[in-house]
């Protein structure tokens, strides 16, 4: 992934009013797909490159039918791509999008949390006074 993405603030802005309520369902699913732990875990891996089902196993410690089950559901939603050679199957990232996703979701999360811990710091620095 070597590709920069800018995204200005009006265009998002654009997108959200004219997006149809119909389109509320599928972006739900999407956020739904991605409020699994495991799935993200797996997502992570796939980041790195392609791997075989028992690469991913072996590097989220999870079992194999845990991932399978996983896996089928993200390629069934376009997330994941698959591809057999031979007997194994290797699954990859198909749609970029998923991973800006989470990168943006990542460091909101983080710089809320950095937010609270300064305001704690404060609160506990004035209660020391």
């Amino acid at each position: 992934m070597n590709k920069t993405v800018t995204i200005t603030e009006e265009e998002v802005k654009r997108w959200n009013l004219n997006m149809p309520d119909e389109m509320l369902e599928a972006v739900s699913n999407r956020f739904k797909l991605l409020s699994e732990p495991m799935r993200l875990k797996i997502l992570r891996v796939l980041c790195e490159r392609e791997h075989t089902v028992q690469e991913i196993v072996n590097k989220v410690q999870a079992t194999q039918a845990n991932i399978s089950k996983h896996l089928a559901l993200m390629h069934e939603n376009g997330v994941v791509s698959r591809r057999k050679e031979g007997l194994k199957c290797y699954y990859r990232i198909a749609d970029d999008s998923i991973i800006y996703s989470c990168y943006l979701s990542s460091r909101s999360v983080v710089e809320n949390l950095q937010d609270r811990l300064s305001w704690v710091q404060k609160v506990n620095t004035d209660l020391s006074n």
